[in-house]
């Protein structure tokens, strides 16, 4: 089983897609050198590759208690993932709603606090991103409990999500609710499904290391790479089969870079952008709107802000409550040791008789 206390190559693979989806952003806005129509088709993709890694790191995780305790604690979970997410976010919505309070609507308000503005057709370019965290935030609260409650059944339902996957966008398509293709869970779940299986898969993955090894297996990372190029010509195949295969290369992209892990995905750079990458998420679209000719969002001053406020959110937001959460994960741990010691003292000062007696009536 694969896991660590940090699993090689993941940061550095964060790093990846954040460039993707930050150089989408930049292309059109004021000062950026080029804006070519195929670039922004590789915002979607970094969002795809933080999908994969996404689904691949909680099945790890999950997977990891399952192993050792032979059960998940769905409350552990959720509070982990409630001190991991949710006061970046917040912080972001507030300051978000504050600045534009004169061009958002409630219901765009509601939307983005609320986790469901993926389902939304319109949504403001302030709170547009969110969408992806909104599909993070509904996979955390479907797949840990079918994780948890149907085992034998983890890897048939990653496989169904996936194949499902092309049908449900090929569905919205010709039902006239193409908004929701890209956007809404159902349509992108099989992103995060595919993550999952690898995951599941790694045991079986483990037998053919030779086969990653091999020179040509890097044609997979590269084809898969060049496939949103697709988009522009093939929307429609690109939006059905064409992203089912774009959710597979990515997903043994991701197997390769970890299992080899290649040295640029480990560069200290590379990887601080990676760790940060959340925050950087969250702080690049005030900054990065194309449709503004405002000082702030005119290149190279957008970018810079988008570092300077990712690296605040980070270092001042996440890390703060990422150390409160370890420190009440210690002292959970550490009462629990209490009451299991004390548990045994107590039984130890029992009349040798009543020990005796108990041990007879349980055999």
């Amino acid at each position: 089983m694969l896991m660590a206390a940090r699993i090689p190559s993941l940061d550095g693979l964060r790093a990846v897609s954040i460039a993707f989806v930050v150089l989408a952003h930049l292309a059109g806005t004021r000062g950026f050198p080029f804006d070519v129509d195929a670039v922004h088709s590789y915002g979607n993709f970094g969002v795809r590759i933080f999908f994969v890694i996404s689904g691949f790191l909680i099945t790890s995780i999950l997977l990891h208690e399952y192993d050792q305790t032979g059960h998940v604690s769905l409350t552990n979970f959720y509070e982990r993932r409630a001190y991991r997410i949710l006061p970046a976010a917040y912080v972001f919505l507030i300051v978000g709603a504050v600045a534009y309070r004169s061009s958002l609507r409630w219901q765009d308000i509601i939307a983005a606090f609320a986790y469901f503005n993926n389902f939304t057709r319109e949504r403001p370019w302030i709170f547009g991103h969110l969408w992806s965290l909104c599909v993070e935030e509904q996979f955390y609260l479907i797949w840990p409990f079918l994780f948890s409650f149907f085992p034998g059944w983890r890897i048939h339902i990653a496989i169904a999500t996936i194949l499902m996957g092309p049908l449900v966008r090929v569905f919205f398509w010709t039902a006239g609710m193409k908004w929701l293709v890209p956007y809404s869970f159902p349509s992108v779940a099989d992103a995060l499904a595919t993550g999952c299986l690898l995951a599941l898969l790694q045991p079986l993955l483990a037998n053919y290391d030779r086969v990653f090894a091999k020179r040509w297996f890097f044609a997979v990372p590269i084809a898969t790479s060049l496939l949103p190029l697709l988009e522009s010509h093939f929307n429609w195949f690109y939006h059905s089969a064409g992203l089912t295969m774009v959710h597979i290369g990515i997903a043994l992209s991701i197997h390769l870079a970890v299992r080899r892990r290649f040295w640029f995905f480990n560069l200290k750079p590379i990887t601080w952008v990676g760790v940060m990458s959340y925050s950087l998420y969250l702080w690049q679209e005030p900054f990065l709107n194309r449709n503004s000719d405002s000082v702030w969002t005119s290149f190279p001053l957008n970018l810079a802000l988008v570092f300077a406020c990712g690296a605040a959110s980070h270092y001042f937001v996440e890390r703060p409550f990422l150390h409160l959460r370890e420190t009440r994960a210690t002292m959970r741990r550490a009462d629990s040791s209490r009451n299991r010691n004390s548990i045994q003292d107590s039984s130890s000062v029992l009349p040798p008789n009543w020990r005796a007696s108990k041990r007879k009536h349980e055999s």
